[in-house]
């Protein structure tokens, strides 16, 4: 389905916010991604967007969204995606204690690259979306994990399933699976231009 097709499948924020609903974890939805990189900077009509001194702008692409297994609905709420960047101590706290890095959905990162922004999107049980589009996540870049440095980059995606306000403790990823296309052996660099990444449209 070609991006251009997402504003048709548009849902209103009150439908998107039951993303979580229904799913199964023995019939899961598949969302297949990969980390393109970490990037301090982008340019904009408007000047440059710049990351914090201990930050920069993770940057993913979403391939595709796959409800073929599933017999519910799947509506996406982009504003659900994160990273987790919490250490061992704050994990054994309630998850509003988390280092839970949050989408950031300014519109201008799309605009830069003439992307398209990725909006609340039903899919239908039964259906794969194709989507091909870019996500930005603002992230900590001096290990906040505590995590072996080698693999501090190495930003798995994960998703607010909760149906309460940012969720709970039991709705990460439930009924969700990540298929991560990185190779196995691939280095996340930390980069100063985000145009130096391998955005494409």
């Amino acid at each position: 389905m070609k991006p251009s097709n997402l504003f048709l499948l548009s849902v209103l924020a009150g439908s998107a916010a039951l993303s979580g609903c229904g799913q199964s974890t023995s019939t899961p939805t598949t969302i297949t991604y990969s980390e393109v990189g970490i990037c301090k900077k982008y340019d904009t009509v408007n000047g440059p967007i710049s990351a914090l001194s201990n930050e920069g702008f993770a940057i993913f692409k979403i391939d595709s969204i796959d409800n073929t297994k599933n017999n519910s609905l799947f509506n996406l709420d982009p504003e659900r995606f994160y990273i987790d960047q919490s250490n061992a101590e704050q994990k054994k706290k309630s998850v509003y204690d988390w280092n839970r890095r949050f989408i950031n959905r300014d519109p201008r990162f799309a605009q830069t690259f003439g992307i398209t922004n990725l909006v609340a999107t039903a899919v239908p049980a039964g259906q794969k979306l194709d989507l091909n589009t870019y996500i930005l996540i603002p992230v900590g870049t001096n290990n906040p994990t505590g995590g072996p440095e080698a693999d501090q980059y190495n930003l798995p995606l994960v998703y607010d399933t909760g149906t309460a306000e940012r969720g709970n403790i039991q709705s990460v990823s439930e009924g969700i699976v990540f298929v991560r296309t990185n190779p196995a052996d691939a280095k996340i660099q930390v980069v100063e231009d985000c145009k130096d990444l391998p955005i494409k449209k």
